[in-house]
């Protein structure tokens, strides 16, 4: 693992993994769009580092929510409270949940799902309209899976708990190549904590920001005019290259629920509910 994060954190090993463009449209059953254009897709992450948003159905996004509301399964070492308190009550509902969670200033939940576990959450990952994104954008036929939730709610925080929130700029490095895919599980506007990307980052970042740390937004800023922030309904659905430079924007007003896909080349399972899957 050291060393796919040494070498391939620098851009030129990285660059190497080039993506396979297919002209295909794929119809869906997951998504409120009636097909998804594979090529479109892919061409527009290679460019720009993130794809078009889609929309996941109601059904879909509804039981995605349930499956994260009900979960005890607490990333618990950066909560500085006992996590049976923030777990939902049965007689609450989702706003009374995410109003009581502000209250306590818990300012981000974050936990893993076991797609051994979550057989809708895993047929969604590995159906052919994601696998067809993920295999030819990774130009793969094996990737390891892992899935997280995040809670995000409106607490006031110190720079220093902003880098703990990953609501700092910073990229990620796990795998020689990865994609991750959000879907947002409540209206996302610019008061609920959007998802921010620095266009094109994914194949060139200055020099100054080539280490794998957090920058300030001063300094990413004043190097980068395109910065794209993800607004949206709730099942608002995008795939990012988050070797992008990125952070998720503290809520100032608004709760945000969203999972994070992590979708890696080649197996390497960091938890216990990840999954490797070979890609026909």
């Amino acid at each position: 693992i050291f060393v796919i994060r040494f070498f391939y954190s620098f851009s030129n090993f990285r660059n190497k993994i080039s993506a396979s463009y297919k002209k295909e449209k794929i119809n869906t059953n997951y998504f409120n769009e009636k097909e998804i254009d594979i090529y479109n897709s892919i061409k527009k992450i290679d460019e720009i580092g993130y794809s078009p948003i889609y929309n996941i159905n109601s059904n879909v996004k509804e039981k995605f929510l349930d499956m994260i509301l009900n979960s005890k399964n607490l990333h618990t070492k950066k909560l500085n409270i006992n996590p049976d308190e923030v777990l939902k009550q049965k007689n609450e509902n989702l706003n009374q949940y995410l109003d009581r969670l502000t209250k306590l200033k818990v300012s981000r939940m974050t936990g893993f799902l076991d797609l051994n576990n979550h057989s809708l959450l895993k047929d969604f990952l590995t159906s052919k309209e994601v696998m067809s994104i993920v295999k030819n954008y990774l130009n793969t036929k094996g990737v390891s899976i892992n899935a997280m939730y995040f809670i995000s709610n409106p607490v006031l925080n110190n720079e220093k708990q902003k880098r703990n929130d990953a609501q700092a700029f910073h990229w990620d490095n796990d795998f020689r190549k990865f994609l991750k895919l959000y879907i947002y599980l409540t209206d996302v506007d610019s008061s609920a904590g959007p998802h921010v990307f620095v266009e094109k980052t994914h194949k060139f970042k200055e020099r100054r920001h080539s280490l794998c740390r957090v920058y300030s937004d001063k300094s990413v800023y004043k190097y980068y005019d395109d910065i794209k922030e993800f607004t949206g309904k709730s099942g608002s659905t995008f795939f990012v290259d988050s070797y992008g430079l990125h952070k998720g924007e503290a809520p100032k007003g608004k709760s945000r629920i969203l999972l994070n896909i992590h979708f890696g080349s080649g197996k390497i399972l960091y938890s216990p509910g990840d999954i490797f899957h070979k890609i026909n």
